[in-house]
């Protein structure tokens, strides 16, 4: 779930000069947006930047196999080849039709959505040479910590995007950041309605995510504020829709379960608007 501010720069040379700043939810595809909007933008990473990605690259991994082998252990659920409970193929571990199995119930351990594509890659992953791709750059999940921004032009405008922490601990900076606004870009991760929140286990992502944009929605600073709702993960979403009803964690939605519920859900979500 991700919240987007613009605001103008009046001490800024440029003709115009917006700043965009993201808030959210953790894991919402906030940082994603934002490595895609910098890659559209020719915005060329440093050296570190790579090394850095890669770092994160190979923790994505290891922290997914880790995820699927101790639920197996600590569920007492018997590999489909035996071989692979001892193996050090990471790959073999992943290709167990008992771990795959797993893998579609992937909200009972918190998986990253990005885990099946980094698994499924490892190969080209564990070279020695490898480079990561723009692709690897926007799956890989890297936490924001702090502010992180980007600066980048269109046309004869100037954007700075703020990618600000979503984590419960990081929201209270959020108001320090809400003076000169022109829009707000509201990002919710929709895929995460069977999920729960990693600082709160009692709470789901989804309804987490609502509640916030209710309180954002109604916000005074923002009264006279465009808010542009953006549903995230959609992908991900028709993934679950067949296997996890909707409706087992959403108890106020009456839509329908199936692939075509994909189309429906933003008015369920932008009626979570201007309640009060």
């Amino acid at each position: 779930f991700a919240l987007t501010v613009l605001s103008s720069d009046s001490r800024s040379p440029c003709s115009f000069c917006s700043d965009h700043r993201y808030q959210c939810a953790a894991e919402s595809g906030k940082t994603t947006l934002l490595e895609q909007i910098r890659l559209l933008y020719k915005q060329n990473y440093s050296d570190a930047e790579f090394m850095h990605r890669k770092a994160f690259i190979y923790n994505n991994i290891l922290i997914s196999i880790r995820k699927l082998i101790n639920h197996m252990s600590h569920t007492g659920t018997t590999y489909a080849n035996s071989e692979n409970a001892i193996s050090d193929a990471i790959q073999k571990v992943w290709r167990d039709p008992a771990v795959q199995s797993l893998y579609e119930r992937r909200s009972e351990i918190n998986l990253n959505d990005s885990s099946k594509y980094f698994l499924e890659n490892l190969s080209n992953i564990n070279r020695l040479d490898f480079t990561p791709t723009p692709r690897d750059l926007i799956m890989s999940y890297v936490p924001t910590v702090g502010v992180q921004n980007v600066i980048f032009s269109a046309g004869n405008r100037v954007f700075q995007l703020f990618d600000i922490g979503g984590q419960r601990i990081d929201r209270r900076k959020w108001a320090t950041m809400y003076d000169g606004i022109d829009a707000i870009f509201f990002c919710i991760a929709i895929s995460e309605y069977d999920q729960v929140m990693v600082e709160d286990p009692e709470t789901n992502r989804l309804q987490d995510s609502l509640s916030l944009l209710e309180k954002i929605s109604n916000e005074p600073k923002f009264k006279n504020t465009p808010l542009l709702l953006f549903l995230n993960e959609i992908d991900v979403f028709r993934e679950k829709l067949p296997v996890i009803p909707l409706e087992s964690y959403l108890p106020d939605y009456k839509g329908s379960s199936n692939r075509i519920a994909v189309y429906l859900p933003s008015d369920y979500f932008t009626s979570y608007q201007y309640r009060s």
